[in-house]
């Protein structure tokens, strides 16, 4: 039986109530946590009598059969679908949780003359200008060609130091992991001018602030969250939020599973060039790497 047989049997038994609740629909949801704490209840029963409760299994698929029963009364009740409610739930929870080999992630670039360089190396170098606490940014290229300074020497940008002088490590992680970071590209003199449409929507000011505006919201969340330390996992609202900041870019192909397998990486990366004052850091974008190598 498909869902969508299921629910044209199940809405022929939907009865009829005297209440005049019924005119808003309140006895499908209020039947729907009756039936949700009914599961509870077995749950409770079967902590309790452990073995002993041996028809748990049967009573257990008595009750998930009441949930769906008024699940189902409900989406009838406003002509939706069972089996697009469900395609819709298997669409959203693959895209959170299904594992990826983030090397089986496109790269955005492989079609263009301006890439990545398949591997790079990036030295942070803090200094003191004024008082404050700088970051240069180096990009160390092979003899004979001379180490160039990507962008200005960074602060804080704060009246209380809080390392974010360093948050393009974040940018650095996004190339390692996604293969993608307009920020860099700009600042690299990599922008793919070979394609004007390319240049003018992936490489430019709109991308470039959208993906600024990822790292400091995810910053913000992390300071509330021990700067991610203890956990591998992301807050889906967030993740949803950085889905909408890259709405109609390359880069909105990026399930949300990569985005935090990327900003968990990307962050120990970050920890361990703070705690060293700055250092080396390995970008791999051909092999999905960003390691940190010391100073």
């Amino acid at each position: 039986m498909t869902l969508q047989e299921y629910q044209e049997r199940a809405v022929s038994t939907v009865q009829k109530y005297i209440s005049a609740d019924q005119e808003h629909f309140f006895m499908g949801y209020l039947g729907l946590a009756g039936e949700a704490g009914s599961v509870l209840t077995l749950l409770k029963k079967a902590i309790r009598d452990g073995k002993g409760f041996g028809s748990f299994p049967d009573k257990l698929a008595e009750e998930l059969g009441d949930v769906l029963w008024y699940i189902s009364a409900i989406a009838s009740h406003y002509q939706l679908s069972l089996d697009e409610i469900a395609e819709r739930n298997l669409t959203k929870t693959t895209d959170r949780f299904q594992e990826i080999n983030l090397l089986d992630i496109t790269r955005f670039d492989e079609q263009y003359a301006e890439q990545f360089p398949n591997s790079f190396v990036i030295n942070f170098i803090e200094e003191v200008q004024d008082t404050l606490l700088t970051v240069r940014m180096v990009w160390e290229k092979e003899p004979p060609a001379e180490s160039v300074d990507l962008g200005d020497a960074l602060t804080d940008n704060a009246r209380i130091p809080n390392q974010y002088r360093y948050h393009d490590v974040f940018h650095l992680g996004h190339i390692a992991f996604l293969g993608w970071s307009p920020v860099l590209r700009h600042l690299m003199k990599l922008k793919r001018k070979s394609d004007p449409l390319t240049l003018d929507a992936e490489d430019r000011g709109r991308p470039q602030v959208a993906e600024e505006a990822i790292t400091l919201i995810i910053y913000n969340y992390a300071k509330g969250n021990k700067m991610l330390r203890e956990s591998d996992r992301m807050d889906t609202d967030l993740l949803n939020s950085i889905r909408q900041l890259v709405v109609d870019l390359e880069v909105a192909t990026v399930t949300s599973f990569q985005w935090e397998k990327t900003i968990i990486e990307s962050y120990k990366v970050f920890h361990q060039v703070v705690e060293n004052h700055g250092g080396r850091v390995l970008v791999s974008p051909a092999e999905r790497k960003l390691i940190y190598l010391g100073k």
